[in-house]
């Protein structure tokens, strides 16, 4: 069989869309040294860990790996102008640390937690802080806590002062990441501009592609949500933006909380259905984020289903909502939504679906009425470009406990915590992301058909062979860039990741292909977990860029060919 005939025939045909333009110097197309941000950007959202000992050496702190990390994932790594500006902020209260939020509702929400968290005070519901409801709730603001919430003076920036000590400092850590509510890289440049502040130190020498945004008819908010409403027609006031994807799976949890309050007077459990992203699950563990508590349906299987009404049966009345990917992160399954559809309606509770990994285009889980609201990381394939974070909310309009969160969410939602900057730099980014998601649909099939038929490949983890995605995918290609591999026994996992000549490091939709040992990445401290769940410690996941498929399957060949730990089988020009 040759390598033309598994191609789809998406691929077959001359493509239309310029591959060129996107590998420039600032795109990598091969593995990067450690350390280099990805792209070279200096808000670049991902960073070289080019070999499996930098991945283990970066989880477990070696200086040898993170002194040479210029950047990070900004919801795992503070990004070196957000440390820089809260430096400033340090400096002004003596013996104190912070963290800072991108509005002053954030910075009540934090403070909170915290006082929760670590002073084990009665606080208001987290769900309600921010909102136009705070000021009838009872609030801590008079009472006696070390932490203090200030504002920096610029960009609407506000920071949670708290005693500078190792815990205060990982928990603050905690709600940055779990909530994603995070300072942007180009809100915290702008502040420090603002405040006549000097950058200690630039990421890369070669700045960013989008400069300071300016319109006077029309935001880039507005601008944004206009893009999401051409692609999943739905209105644009059904569409709210966040500082990041787990932002937005933050916001409607609080939303289907307040729900579960008003209409089901209850404080509202949630479940999390399916092995899903690590913060997803976390988010919903933390009882000051969830306090009713949260049950988990790890495997999403027909078991699961099955247990899951049997639990719905005797609590469904205080199920608040349900959270669930469609496809998986990083096992890439996809559960029965249909099913899933029917237990939101019988039992009232909202359901939220992370779509990030298939997205609007592949899959339509709001015309369907499948999904009460759709949450989705605008940094992946959305932008593409991976130097801009963003989330969005699209509540649907086609169902019942969709309206109720859309006006629940005008009423409680500010899409100012996505700064100006970060609005700009992804709606310019997603001008042509319809026939990146073509392109990258159609490699990416052409790639996981010729690794499924490689002796070299053990397992291949894709979404196209579940009879559940199939339903729901918009065409037979159109199964997203993402998929996950084991290699077979006679091949080193660790020697194939160091030899692949690819960008390798955190992240995934971007516009070059991205591969990382997820297990290790997410779960690092938490392996048996993962194992439980049939989540091997030694996955690699991939994201396929916008490279040629033939320049794909020669870097993976000529890997292939260094990682044999016996020659059992020949493993190149297999399909000659």
């Amino acid at each position: 069989m040759t390598v033309t005939r598994l191609l789809p025939r998406l691929l077959q045909r001359r493509l239309r869309y310029p591959i060129a333009r996107y590998f420039s110097s600032q795109l990598p197309a091969t593995s990067q040294p450690l350390g280099t941000p990805l792209p070279t950007d200096e808000h670049a959202c991902s960073v070289s860990l080019p070999t499996w000992g930098s991945v283990v050496g970066y989880e477990e702190g070696d200086p040898s790996v993170t002194l040479q990390m210029k950047c990070g994932y900004p919801r795992f790594v503070y990004h070196p102008y957000v440390l820089q500006l809260m430096d400033v902020v340090v400096q002004q209260h003596s013996q104190m640390d912070c963290l800072v939020l991108p509005s002053a509702a954030a910075a009540k929400r934090c403070q909170a937690f915290l006082q929760q968290a670590l002073e084990g005070k009665a606080v208001a519901d987290n769900a309600w802080i921010g909102g136009s409801l705070e000021d009838i709730l009872t609030t801590t603001t008079t009472t006696t806590t070390n932490i203090q919430v200030v504002s920096v003076g610029a960009q609407n920036i506000h920071a949670v002062l708290f005693p500078a000590q190792t815990a205060w400092g990982m928990e603050a850590k905690a709600y940055w990441q779990h909530t994603g509510e995070v300072v942007s890289s180009r809100r915290a440049e702008r502040a420090l501009h603002d405040l006549g502040i000097s950058l200690r130190k630039k990421v890369t020498s070669c700045g960013s592609q989008h400069h300071a945004a300016s319109c006077p008819t029309i935001t880039p908010h507005t601008i944004l949500q206009q893009q999401l409403s051409q692609w999943t027609q739905v209105p644009t006031d059904h569409i709210f933006l966040t500082p990041s994807g787990m932002s937005s799976i933050y916001h409607s949890l609080r939303s289907a909380r307040r729900y579960a309050q008003q209409c089901k007077q209850t404080n509202g459990r949630s479940i999390v259905y399916g092995f899903p992203y690590l913060d997803t699950l976390k988010l919903c563990s933390r009882p000051e984020l969830c306090p009713a508590g949260t049950e988990f349906f790890g495997y999403g299987n027909a078991a699961d289903l099955q247990s899951l009404r049997q639990y719905l049966s005797q609590h469904g009345s205080q199920v608040a909502a349900l959270l669930t990917e469609v496809p998986s992160n990083p096992l890439l399954q996809c559960p029965d939504v249909y099913a899933l559809r029917e237990l939101a309606n019988e039992y009232h509770f909202c359901l939220i679906m992370d779509d990030t990994i298939a997205n609007f285009l592949n899959v339509d889980l709001l015309q369907t009425g499948l999904a009460d609201a759709v949450c989705t990381s605008l940094t992946k394939l959305v932008s593409g470009r991976g130097d801009a974070m963003a989330g969005s909310i699209v509540c649907n309009p086609n169902t019942a406990q969709g309206q109720w969160m859309q006006q629940d969410l005008q009423q409680h939602h500010s899409n100012d915590d996505l700064f100006v900057a970060d609005a700009y730099a992804i709606s310019q980014n997603a001008q042509d992301f319809v026939q990146r998601n073509e392109q990258i649909n159609a490699t990416a099939g052409a790639l996981t058909e010729y690794l499924r038929q490689h002796p070299a490949v053990q397992t291949i983890y894709a979404p196209d062979v579940s009879p559940h995605y199939q339903q729901l995918r918009s065409s037979e290609h159109a199964n997203g860039g993402l998929f996950s591999m084991m290699l077979s026994s006679h091949m080193c996992q660790r020697t194939f990741f160091d030899a692949l000549d690819v960008a390798k490091g955190p992240s995934l939709g971007t516009n070059f292909t991205l591969v990382c040992p997820y297990t290790l990445l997410a779960h690092y401290h938490e392996l048996e977990f993962a194992t439980q769940y049939h989540v091997p410690p030694n996955l690699l996941r991939c994201s396929v860029g916008l490279e040629p498929f033939d320049v794909l399957r020669d870097k993976w060949d000529q890997a292939f060919a260094t990682s044999q730990l016996y020659p059992r089988v020949k493993v190149s020009n297999v399909l000659q």
